[in-house]
């Protein structure tokens, strides 16, 4: 397996254990939650960049 393939594979197990973990204290997680950890996950974002555009998207509706 090459090295993308692993990352993937940990990336996904990674989302399934948080996924998991929430199901076992009865907390269920939003389609949005999801994908920005799916971003943050993969790379394709980073925590701050997820927390950046939440304040933004907030801050408009307040």
């Amino acid at each position: 397996m090459n090295g993308k393939h692993n990352t993937s594979a940990q990336h996904k197990s990674n989302l399934r254990n948080v996924y998991g973990t929430f199901a076992i204290e009865g907390m269920t997680i939003s389609k949005d939650t999801r994908s920005n950890l799916d971003r943050i996950g993969s790379g394709q974002a980073s925590y701050q960049q997820v927390v950046n555009e939440l304040r933004a998207k907030y801050a408009k509706k307040g």
